[in-house]
């Protein structure tokens, strides 16, 4: 699995909302959009419009690790849950630690719990590093333990679903900021994929509306 950025901010913000605020999971494009913008909890900032983070949950989609939510009775909004428990088999606290390091990048053991808890219960920290060890022994595996830095008295881990390269911790990307594994057509093939994604919400919204009308006949 090589995720960009914006997919795995994207995937990050989905797992969060569905623990930390189920009443407001699943979530629309417009929701997705702010809570990958949010000014806390997320590092670096992001600037991402609604067109990019179409066009992740697009490839999220295909990727099988996102899927449209069934359409709730007598509502037209188009709105998207994660599927990384199925795909993968983690359980609430896994995937905790795992929007943490998507949402913020490395992180040590003890910021990584602190985190997390906000999501679900990490009863220690001998607990939440045994969570990680399974994550790393994952075939390929998901997670890893970084070398200690110059003037860290902690090791940090980081997510290994988008590469072993990490944004620079601490500044503010835009929209328009290049990941680097990001090819020159990328850009084009995104525009593609949100049109492609606003299309399919178009095709959800007329069936609900279809079915609405049948129900008044009935």
């Amino acid at each position: 699995m090589d995720l960009t950025f914006h997919e795995t901010r994207v995937l990050g913000v989905l797992i969060e909302k569905s623990l930390a605020q189920p009443a407001y999971y699943p979530m629309t494009v417009n929701a997705i959009t702010n809570a990958c913008n949010q000014k806390t909890n997320r590092d670096p900032v992001t600037d991402l419009s609604e067109s990019e983070v179409s066009a992740a949950l697009s490839s999220l989609r295909r990727r099988d690790l996102a899927q449209q939510a069934e359409p709730e009775p007598n509502s037209r909004s188009v709105k998207f849950r994660h599927k990384v428990d199925t795909a993968y088999g983690w359980n609430a606290a896994q995937r905790a630690l795992m929007a943490e390091l998507f949402l913020r990048g490395p992180l040590t053991l003890a910021e990584l719990r602190a985190k997390a808890s906000r999501m679900t219960h990490l009863e220690s920290n001998d607990y939440a590093r045994e969570l990680l060890s399974e994550l790393e022994r994952h075939e390929p595996p998901l997670v890893e333990e970084l070398e200690r830095e110059p003037g860290r008295s902690a090791r940090r881990f980081q997510h290994l679903m988008s590469g072993k390269k990490s944004p620079a911790v601490g500044t503010e990307v835009s929209s328009t900021a290049a990941i680097p594994q990001l090819s020159e057509a990328q850009p084009e093939k995104d525009s593609i994929l949100a049109r492609l994604s606003k299309l399919e919400e178009a095709i959800s919204e007329l069936r609900s509306e279809m079915a609405s009308l049948r129900n008044r006949d009935d």
